[in-house]
């Protein structure tokens, strides 16, 4: 059983105290939902109540009172434990953490309120861990419930790497609960573990300020200018702050000054200058004054007014380093770089460790002098600062801007500092693209034996290689393009080492220059390079095709479709040469038929065949071999073939069928193709007269049975 701890009410109003007609409004209505039970409507009020005057300790206690009664509810009636847990964290809140140190202190009911608590966590197996309770406090807060939350964040507290964010996120809370004074306690502490955080100073200074802690507030704001130069909020809570105080001390020469500068900063030059006049009119002898209105003129571009202000100062304290060198960066700025080379070297007689200064100085020889000038310069004034990477970088930025020679006489003049073999690389790089690929070389290799182990240098010698191939590939290219295939040619074979690339573009040159060996040559040598490439193979076939050699092109474009069996190309290539065969075959089939040289017909003609078995001439003249050869059943199964396949240029072998029926006594199929013969729209000749006449012989035998027609 939970025990019930109910403080008790302070009876003792502290009257001096202001009275806040919306604050009584909030506690009394709170007193009233506490009273009838409601307590979640008492917590709210209250929380109204405490954000109108977080110092009010009546209302601190009754807020605990609410807490601790919907706690007791949810833990002895509920049973939920997870919400009386919350409500113990926000009890304790308001108990050791909300309190400011002049608040009354409930002291005598922590330890029951926290054995509550910790009873409400053993039941829900709490891990108690810093980095647990961070995690829980980070889940209260995004609920929106911040007392409790706050409570979590101070018991993460025993993690270093949490002890930060867990003040900040107190301060936070503790700012939206009302109460700045706590908040801006909590980001103290927070900023004392991490006192470089620009934004939780900021906060903390934006705080200060609304506190009315001015002085603490400046103070917090010039540091973060320290860090982040033009940030628009602090500039502007400052000018805020620096106003508020000159209405109060208007003839404060120091304040009208610092209001200037940070009008200044933010650009408002006009209203700037008229705070400085006033300052130097209240203190003539001010320097610094002065010296601020020269750099805002600086700023605005003004330089001849801002040198003036600067002389000025310089009558007063000529040894002025700063001073000295805004003189001189305004000079420079007006193009007079001898008087700006002059006070910089001024500088650095003062200062001789001034960067800016020496920086600056070989910035305004760089813009009067030539490269080999101004090296010299930097030789004979670096009071002997190593220059070496400013001069390496100055070559990188001629680099950039395409200035070779300039890049490579700096280049050239820094090479013995080279630690890295970089200077190297970038000499080479810009020797390259000057196309002067000799001395690039010679370079790498010098960087390779000072720089054996280094993959940079090793890179660029293989980038090198591969330029001066692209070069090569582009001088053929361009060649090609203009159609001068000769040099075409003679540019891709000098390349090495040979590529299939640079093998195929050799090979297409002769091939335009119509000198087909060269060309196959070269295409060859590009298979054997690239022996997996079916175009090769096809356009070397091709090329055989053309020079009428079908052996080879036969044999290179079943290479090319053995290769890729989808390339079209090759397919129809090798259909073509199997159609120029076939024709040849014919061809010569036909002639040795006509030169009565009939075996050595017969081979050619099955030739055409078995390569095209619907060759209806090849079957024609193969039939009327076998009516030679008295084979005249296999003639006629050629004619009908040859016939059925070409019926309109092969009339003439109805009469052939006719004949050979006839010869072989079956008179009715040879009356049937005599009279087929007969009736087609042949010319009229001797054969068709013979098919009539023919044909009229053979009727009678039409109708008559086999054996009447044998006996006659």
């Amino acid at each position: 059983m939970i025990k019930k701890n109910i403080i008790a009410l302070l009876s003792l109003m502290i009257l001096s105290q202001p009275v806040f007609a919306d604050f009584k409004e909030h506690f009394d209505l709170g007193t009233q939902y506490l009273s009838n039970y409601q307590y979640s409507g008492a917590i709210t009020e209250f929380k109204s109540a405490l954000r109108i005057n977080y110092l009010d300790n009546s209302a601190r206690v009754q807020i605990i009172n609410a807490y601790l009664a919907r706690g007791h509810h949810y833990a002895n009636k509920e049973k939920d434990w997870s919400k009386a847990a919350d409500d113990y964290r926000s009890a304790l809140f308001y108990m050791t953490i909300y309190p400011t140190q002049n608040s009354s202190q409930t002291s005598s009911a922590v330890g029951p309120v926290t054995q509550n608590l910790n009873t409400c966590l053993n039941m829900l197996n709490f891990d108690r861990s810093p980095q647990s309770r961070y995690t829980k406090a980070k889940a209260l807060r995004a609920e929106g419930n911040f007392s409790a939350a706050a409570y979590e964040f101070n018991k993460a507290l025993g993690d270093k790497s949490l002890i930060k964010d867990c003040y900040k996120q107190t301060g936070d809370i503790m700012k939206l609960l009302g109460n700045d004074p706590k908040a801006a306690d909590f980001y103290r502490k927070a900023i004392s573990v991490s006192p470089s955080d620009t934004d939780l100073r900021l906060a903390y200074a934006k705080l200060l300020d609304k506190l009315g802690s001015e002085e603490a507030a400046v103070e917090e704001f010039n540091y973060i200018l320290t860090k982040s130069d033009g940030n628009k909020e602090v500039l502007y809570s400052l000018e805020r702050i620096y106003k508020r105080k000159l209405l109060n001390n208007p003839d404060d020469a120091e304040l009208n000054s610092n209001l200037g500068a940070i009008l200044q900063k933010q650009e408002k030059y006009d209203e700037a200058l008229s705070y400085y006049k006033k300052s130097e009119q209240l203190n003539p002898g001010n320097i610094n004054t002065r010296v601020n209105v020269g750099t805002l003129y600086q700023q605005k571009g003004d330089f001849k007014t801002a040198i003036i202000a600067y002389d000025s100062v310089l009558i007063l304290d000529p040894n002025n380093v700063n001073v000295n060198l805004y003189k001189a960066q305004c000079q420079e700025a007006l193009g007079n770089h001898g008087a700006a080379q002059e006070t910089f070297k001024k500088v650095l007689s003062l200062d001789p460790s001034n960067s800016i200064a020496q920086s600056e100085l070989f910035n305004s020889a760089k813009a009067s002098m030539t490269t080999a000038q101004f090296i010299d310069y930097v030789k004979k004034n670096s009071n002997g600062a190593d220059t070496t990477e400013m001069l390496y970088n100055y070559a990188l930025e001629l680099h950039k801007q395409n200035k070779l020679d300039d890049a490579i006489t700096i280049y050239t003049a820094v090479l013995d500092k080279d630690k890295t073999g970089e200077m190297y690389v970038n000499l080479a790089i810009a020797q390259t693209q000057q196309k002067n690929y000799d001395n690039a070389i010679s370079t790498l290799k010098t960087a390779q034996e000072k720089f054996p182990e280094s993959s940079l240098v090793a890179n660029a010698i293989k980038d090198l290689k591969s330029t001066m191939l692209n070069n090569q590939l582009n001088v053929a290219a361009e060649y090609f393009n203009n159609k001068d295939y000769q040099n075409a040619a003679a540019a891709y074979l000098k390349i090495e080492p040979a590529t299939a690339d640079t093998m195929l573009g050799a090979a297409s040159a002769y091939q335009n220059l119509n000198d087909i060996p060269n060309a196959i040559t070269y295409y060859k040598k590009a298979l054997e390079l690239k022996p997996t490439d079916s175009d090769i193979a096809y356009y070397i076939a091709a090329l055989y095709a053309d020079s009428e050699d079908y052996t080879n092109a036969e044999v290179y474009a079943q290479k090319s479709l053995a290769l890729n069996k989808t390339n079209q190309n090759a397919k129809d290539l090798l259909t073509g040469i199997a159609e120029h065969n076939t024709g040849e075959a014919l061809q010569n089939g036909i002639t040795l038929f006509e030169n009565e040289k009939y075996d050595e017909s017969l081979v050619q003609l099955n030739k055409v065949l078995s390569a095209d078995s619907n060759n209806a001439y090849a079957l024609y003249y193969r039939a009327m071999i076998y009516d030679s050869q008295q084979k005249y059943n296999e003639a006629i199964a050629d004619y009908k073939k040859a016939i059925s396949i070409n019926p309109d240029d092969l009339k003439i072998i109805n009469y052939m069928i006719a004949v050979d029926y006839d010869t072989l006594e079956k008179y009715k199929e040879a009356y049937n193709y005599f009279l087929a013969y007969a009736n087609s729209d042949v010319q009229e000749d001797e054969y068709k007269t013979y098919a009539k006449s023919r044909a009229e012989e053979l009727k009678d035998y039409v109708n008559e049975t086999p054996a009447a027609s044998k006996k006659q």
